[in-house]
């Protein structure tokens, strides 16, 4: 643990420490944080110093806090809530379309660079999505798919960028309620799941070009799905 510096304020300091050890890959997203006593006596530092160098990373849109649950971490670097909040000024035509030569990179890559686990990880994606009963646990289910491809394309930059565009989350806001009329919703359901499963299959095949293609294909359904 390298050592703080004088002159530099310790909230400062704690903050560059977790920046640090977030983007070397110590805590990965979703990941909680040890408790402010425990980074605390870790740093040599009060508590306060603690409280004040996760704010400013919470503020930063690199860490999140739940009450009752802790401080997680939400993203990786800079570069995801800054662009994040980019994007809430352009529209949202632009937006589609920078997701969909997202996607379909990160297929063409994953075909190329997914490891046996991460090709046991999609398919049971795929199982969980189509298992699903409910609008919520249909949209959890598809965006941790959309995730997981992009990780497995090894290109941690382009994850990240897919993360700041809000990945596929817009296009299923219409979803997210225990209210929603499920299935009907989704009225071309079986062509979407069968357009996933075409992603996974190139993944699994090492096929980059069918990847690809499979993958603008399924982006294309999502967005007409969302009238975009």
């Amino acid at each position: 643990m390298p050592r703080l510096k004088q002159n530099v304020p310790l909230a400062s300091q704690v903050a560059d420490q977790l920046r640090h050890r977030i983007t070397g890959g110590e805590f990965p997203v979703g990941a909680l944080l040890p408790t402010e006593h425990e980074l605390a006596q870790e740093l040599g530092v009060s508590r306060n110093s603690v409280r004040e160098g996760i704010r400013s990373l919470v503020h930063a849109g690199l860490l999140g806090a739940r009450a009752g649950y802790g401080t997680f971490v939400v993203a990786t670097s800079d570069l995801a809530p800054t662009l994040a909040r980019r994007l809430e000024h352009d529209r949202a035509a632009d937006v589609a379309e920078v997701r969909l030569l997202l996607e379909r990179e990160g297929a063409r890559l994953a075909a190329i660079r997914a490891t046996p686990s991460q090709h046991r990880r999609l398919t049971e994606a795929i199982a969980a999505r189509r298992a699903a009963t409910s609008g919520p646990s249909y949209a959890a289910a598809d965006i941790a798919f959309h995730q997981l491809l992009l990780e497995a394309s090894g290109n941690v930059l382009l994850a990240e960028l897919y993360r700041g565009t809000g990945g596929n989350e817009q296009a299923l806001l219409h979803l997210n309620s225990a209210d929603v009329d499920w299935p009907a919703t989704v009225p071309g359901l079986a062509e979407i799941d069968a357009a996933h499963a075409a992603i996974v299959d190139a993944v699994i095949a090492g096929d980059p070009s069918a990847a690809a293609a499979a993958a603008e294909h399924t982006v294309r359904l999502a967005h007409e799905q969302a009238g975009l």
